[in-house]
């Protein structure tokens, strides 16, 4: 049965930062936890998290250094032995941006990818959309 497993990390990240979660529970009675935070940087000025008209060459840096910073945070914890499942959520060109810059190691601990924007939907919330892409997965 596909579920979110004890220990299973889910980050879920958009243009504004990153969750980083943690199940706390077990499959049939998630308990996510926060783990940390990541803050996206400001774009030329502006906060990346303020919609541009247009994607510029700074904004594209800036989600290119942002997921760097999220791929950098995780692979300090899986060289700590933990996050040893991993569920990535982001819109899709950040979560593009994100599998782009996992190493091998990493990347075999990837279980699902979202693309979609999970950053401001309640705890309860992710862990359904988790589970059901988790079941449409299997």
């Amino acid at each position: 049965m596909p579920g979110l497993f004890r220990g299973t990390w889910v980050v879920v990240a958009c243009s504004e930062g990153a969750m980083i979660l943690e199940n706390a529970g077990c499959t049939r009675e998630p308990d996510l936890r926060v783990i940390d935070r990541v803050d996206a940087p400001p774009v030329a000025g502006r906060e990346l998290r303020r919609p541009l008209p247009e994607v510029t060459d700074r904004s594209r840096l800036a989600v290119s250094a942002f997921a760097a910073q999220v791929v950098a945070r995780l692979a300090r914890e899986a060289a700590r032995g933990r996050a040893q499942r991993l569920v990535l959520a982001a819109p899709p060109a950040l979560l593009g941006a994100i599998r782009d810059r996992l190493d091998d190691e990493l990347a075999a601990r990837v279980v699902l990818s979202l693309p979609k924007t999970l950053t401001r939907q309640p705890l309860g919330r992710i862990v359904t959309v988790v589970n059901e892409a988790l079941e449409r997965a299997a």
